[in-house]
């Protein structure tokens, strides 16, 4: 079984129970178990600034499966929650999933990019993600700590929860590896 991280956004609605829906969701699609959840953190959003700060976390799921089984996932689940692709890009969304990395893949086709291509661009991603797993190493051999470490995003990441957030769902909030 690999590890496979997901990034997890939301700007509309309850944003924190959303957050908690994808996950339960997600869980419930994937050959797999989530394994640990950083803290919640709000930010600025990025790209198109004419919205709401954002609450953004990082889950590590535990599984089985091709990445492009899981983006599919990701998918169905915003979809399942309320999440239409027609604004602006990077506008605001009840529900974000990103497929960040699966441990050991590279992959670069027209519909997915392993790891993900904007990752060493993005405190809001790499902060959470240290969190949860500083060591991991992508397929090149960058450590997410270290990508933090010479990350150029000075963009607002403040915690507002523990990983407690995510308390009841798998095996989250039981602190990172």
């Amino acid at each position: 079984m690999k590890r496979i991280f997901i990034g997890l956004g939301s700007n509309q609605g309850d944003s924190r129970a959303l957050l908690r829906q994808a996950l339960a969701d997600l869980e419930a699609r994937v050959d797999g178990h989530l394994e640990a959840v950083s803290s919640l953190y709000r930010t600025a959003p990025v790209g198109y600034t004419a919205q709401p700060d954002f609450l953004n976390a990082v889950a590590q799921f535990r599984g089985t499966g091709e990445p492009e089984e899981w983006l599919d996932h990701c998918l169905a689940v915003e979809a399942g929650l309320g999440r239409h692709r027609d604004g602006p890009r990077w506008g605001p969304r009840p529900v974000d999933l990103d497929l960040l990395a699966v441990e050991g893949q590279s992959l670069a086709t027209p519909r997915l990019t392993l790891p993900h291509p904007r990752l060493y661009e993005r405190g809001f991603v790499l902060i959470p993600w240290a969190e949860v797993s500083p060591d991991f190493r992508l397929p090149y051999g960058s450590r997410i700590d270290d990508l933090l470490n010479q990350c150029p995003d000075s963009g607002r990441v403040e915690p507002t929860e523990g990983p407690e957030w995510a308390e009841g769902l798998g095996h989250a909030g039981e602190g990172s590896e």
